[in-house]
């Protein structure tokens, strides 16, 4: 069978009529919906869309409620039965009478041939595997790269005042889910109240910790709410008890895996430094329902702050996929992620974020989301209720030009592994079956199985941030009252000593007109055998959320040199000249734009993306339109030459017949059925039968020149297929942000313009 040409801006999605069919990627910012019952094939739908998004370089944002879609990590390049052997299930395999390793090694052969059938080469694999950097998120759970949620509450940066009062909301009502607390209209006296310190203190560009936000609600820093003072509104006591309740959730064995792990930046989450798209999987199958309900506000609440200080793109930027949607955006209730899933879908088209949301119902989805899904993957519906809900909505975007019954007919004898697909950006429908994945399809991974995939990643993660607590400690030693001392929050009560530095750079060139103002934070770990300090050893401040003293600690010892409060004056001077000679503003330049003093190389990246896109996109067009027009061109010349072939084959043939017989009969005649000889009759119909055969010689070459002509223009039009695969390969790569060249332009500040430098002695 012949393979897939990797093309443009489309992905392979499945085949009709025996052929490849493909989606134009940029039609996902319409959205998309995939629906179908259990075991229609919606879930291996879902991860070929994501793998053709990750070939091309697209980030995704996948929340996995049911554990399937960490199958995008199972990407084995070689195929061997080794690679299926961790994730064979031994209960099947002894059901079916066979060992683990023969069970891998059917898979193995199965997953082989059901690439290569399906117009892919095994080497596809590679591609995949090589395209896109994978990770497995486990909130809550140490199995998979871990979450921290709890730790703090970043203040978001929104300027527009409606975007910044759905945040707050949403965020407040996913907390009170987490204990337990839902109010559908935001109006509860909880909501308010804990609306109203997230603004007081995001307004202030202030993060808020969960230790905070008890404390502000237990002593509000503001008097009254509306018109009410704080006290008739909501009385202390009454306050006190829902403090209790969220103390509860932080005295909790299980808070420390909400608060352990990577920051929830969506920013850091797209590229990494190298310019490969990330694959984000959260997967939260082990949470409560509460729990999930907290996580998936959090998450969409997140994609929207980081969305609005984005500029707007009409290329595909990213993907944000959600496996099963059951009970996150219902038609008749009000839960906290329902309001942002719907200003995603309304919004994030103008920002380049197409939305795929799957379900088992169509009746799980909220009409007013079903009205902004451009694209519908329909598979296999039984219940009436269903098929009626799938049939008005493709009305609803289509016009009234369907025929229901059709539709329903379709939809009711759907095979399993087929979709009926309404595109609104193009006419008509398709019915196709799926490509087979790439990945391999194994359904739910085990912790263990989850935690072995992501083993390296937790452990650069864990270098990252290891805190090299002391094992052993004594007790707080004692220090001048001119050495200031500040305490990390953590659950370890062996503390080890850090010196924190901090202080403002100020970056300024006229030229380039560059003037911003960084505040910076160091770490430095003591030990006690050390005589000095090197900053070079240094490690930028990971935000550290800061605590009171704890009573109950064991110290490590203190290097003496830092117990003399008058070298902590040499300090500030040292860590100045540090920062002059080391602390550069980099900024990074490509394609003609430049990087703001205030994105980081994968923040970048993403504009950088957006540019290569959109110009990718036009060099398409012109690509395609040029091709186009020459496939044209030939087609019509072989269309022409092809009919011409025909008539003279058909011409030589009846000629030929003729010529056969008359020649035959006029020499039996001649010979064998006339006793008076050749006589003049005769001769003259011989002579006529030879002019007849040379008119056969003559359509033959004629025939000949024909073919020959329709071989010459059958291989001028493969000849331009390899040039087009060229040119476009060529384009693809000569846009890829991964092949592209960054400038670097390092700018640094003046000795002057370091200040407000300070160091503090803490423990953690």
């Amino acid at each position: 069978m012949k393979s897939i040409q990797e093309n443009l801006k489309l992905f392979y999605l499945g085949i009709k009529d025996k052929e490849p069919f493909f989606y134009k990627n940029k039609d996902l910012t319409t959205h998309a919906a995939i629906i179908g019952m259990t075991g229609s094939g919606k879930t291996g739908l879902g991860i070929t869309l994501l793998e053709e998004a990750c070939i091309d370089n697209i980030p995704s944002i996948i929340i996995d409620p049911k554990g399937d879609m960490t199958n995008l990590a199972l990407t084995f390049e070689n195929l061997t039965s080794d690679d299926f052997v961790p994730y064979i299930d031994e209960n099947e395999a002894v059901n079916k009478g066979i060992s683990i390793s023969e069970s891998a090694s059917l898979q193995a052969e199965s997953w082989r041939k059901g690439i290569e059938s399906s117009f892919q080469e095994i080497s596809r694999v590679k591609t995949l595997k090589e395209s896109a950097d994978i990770t497995i998120y486990t909130p809550k759970s140490s199995a998979g790269v871990g979450i921290a949620l709890l730790s703090d509450f970043h203040a978001p940066k929104m300027d527009d005042e409606e975007s910044f009062s759905a945040y707050i909301n949403s965020l407040t009502a996913s907390v009170l889910s987490l204990v337990g607390i839902k109010d559908d209209d935001m109006s509860s006296k909880e909501q308010l109240l804990i609306a109203k310190i997230f603004e007081s203190k995001f307004k202030e560009d202030k993060d808020v910790t969960i230790e905070d936000l008890i404390g502000f609600i237990a002593s509000p820093s503001f008097s009254k709410i509306g018109v009410f003072d704080i006290e008739t509104f909501y009385p202390s006591a009454e306050r006190m008890k829902l403090a209790m309740k969220i103390n509860a959730l932080l005295a909790s064995p299980s808070f420390k895996g909400w608060s352990e792990g990577v920051r929830l930046d969506i920013s850091k989450m797209l590229f990494d430094a190298n310019g490969k798209a990330k694959c984000n999987i959260f997967t939260i199958s082990h949470l409560s329902d509460e729990e999930r309900m907290f996580f998936v506000t959090l998450l969409l609440n997140e994609v929207i702050a980081w969305m609005r200080t984005t500029e707007g793109t009409s290329s595909l930027r990213a993907i944000l996929y959600m496996d099963e949607i059951f009970g996150f955006f219902p038609p008749n209730s009000n839960p906290p992620s329902k309001t942002p899933m719907l200003t995603l879908l309304k919004q994030a088209r103008a920002f380049g974020i197409g939305c795929v949301l799957s379900t088992q119902n169509p009746v799980d989805l909220d009409y007013k989301g079903l009205s902004n899904i451009g694209t519908w993957f329909i598979g296999r519906l039984q219940t009436a209720q269903d098929k009626a809900r799938v049939i008005d909505g493709l009305i609803g975007i289509s016009g009234s030009s369907l025929d229901k019954n059709e539709i329903g007919n379709t939809i009711s004898n759907l095979a399993k592994r087929h979709f009926l697909v309404k595109n609104i950006n193009e006419d008509g429908l398709n019915i196709i079956s799926t490509r087979w994945a790439l990945s391999y399809l194994k359904g739910s991974l085990s912790r263990d199985q989850i935690s072995n995939l992501m083993n390296e990643k937790k452990t650069n993660l864990q270098h990252k941030i290891s805190k090299n607590l002391a094992k052993t400690g004594g007790t707080k030693p004692v220090l001048s009252n001119e050495i200031e001392q500040i305490f990390a929050l953590n659950e370890n009560k062996f503390l080890s000593p850090c010196l924190f530095a901090k202080a403002k750079i100020r970056y300024f060139d006229a030229k380039k007109g560059i003037e911003t103002t960084k505040d910076v934070s160091y770490l430095y770990e003591l030990d006690e055998t050390q005589n000095s300090i090197n900053w070079l050893e240094a490690s930028e401040d990971l935000d550290i959320s800061l605590t009171s003293k704890k009573d109950d600690a064991s110290f490590k010892e203190l290097p003496n040199f830092i117990q003399n409060a008058k070298n902590f004056k040499n300090f500030e001077r040292d860590f100045k000249d540090f920062m002059f000679r080391n602390r550069k503003l980099e900024l990074f330049e490509a394609m003609g734009i430049n990087s703001t003093p205030d994105e980081s190389k994968e923040e970048f990246y993403v504009r950088l993306s957006d540019k290569c896109n959109e110009i990718l996109e036009q060099k398409t067009a012109d690509l395609t339109q040029k091709f186009q027009k020459e496939q044209a061109r030939l087609g019509d010349a072989l269309s022409k030459a092809t009919a011409r072939l025909e008539k003279e084959q058909r011409e030589m043939n009846a000629s030929g017949l003729e010529a056969i017989i008359n020649i035959g009969s006029s020499l039996l005649g001649a010979f064998l059925g006339s006793s008076r000889g050749v006589t003049k009759t005769s001769v003259g119909k011989i002579a006529t039968s030879v002019k007849s055969a040379n008119k056969v010689l003559k359509n033959r070459t004629d025939v000949k020149l024909g073919e020959e002509s329709v071989e010459a223009i059958n291989a001028k039009i493969e000849e331009l297929i390899q040039n087009f695969t060229n040119e476009a390969q060529a384009l693809k790569d000569s846009y890829d942000i991964k092949n592209i060249t960054l400038n670097t332009i390092a700018l640094a500040p003046k000795k002057s313009d370091i200040y407000d430098e300070k160091i503090v002695l803490l423990w953690r």
